[in-house]
């Protein structure tokens, strides 16, 4: 229950930017930590508003383990999957500071995998994170917002 509290908390933004990642110069590192952890702060709470209504939904199956099962892989697919989604797109448009580009790039897979597995499992989804690597990676670049 605990990693399904923790798959349900993460990332996300909704960028009104058009500009490509390349019309622009390369984003120092600090002006890339600051710009993605403000997407996935932003993320966090939009992700939060949907899952807490959905959850609401799923509340009532408690005593039913497998209807509640199903209903947490339900909120997966509806309320965490999009914003994810959503998130990892916009940190892809950021644009890498150039020295960064190929750990940015390793960062952003681990990600796109996790979502792959998510989509394809939301059920594994909410026993165990599929974005943690991801997730640790970007921890260990100094994205602390970027927590999956």
């Amino acid at each position: 229950m605990l990693v399904a509290a923790a798959l349900l908390a993460g990332c996300g933004s909704d960028s009104s930017s058009n500009a490509s990642a390349t019309d622009a110069a390369p984003l120092s590192k600090a002006e890339f930590i600051k710009q993605a952890d403000a997407i996935c702060r932003h993320g966090k709470r939009a992700k939060d508003n949907a899952v807490a209504g959905e959850l609401e939904k799923a509340a009532g199956l408690s005593a039913d383990k497998e209807a509640y099962a199903q209903a947490l892989a339900k909120v997966v697919e509806i309320a965490v999957i999009p914003v994810y989604s959503r998130t990892i797109e916009e940190l892809g448009e950021l644009g890498a500071p150039r020295k960064d580009e190929a750990e940015i790039a390793k960062i952003l897979g681990k990600f796109e995998a996790g979502l792959e597995k998510a989509e394809a499992h939301p059920d594994k989804a909410v026993e165990a994170s599929p974005f943690a690597p991801g997730s640790e990676a970007a921890v260990a670049y100094g994205l602390d917002m970027c927590n999956l």
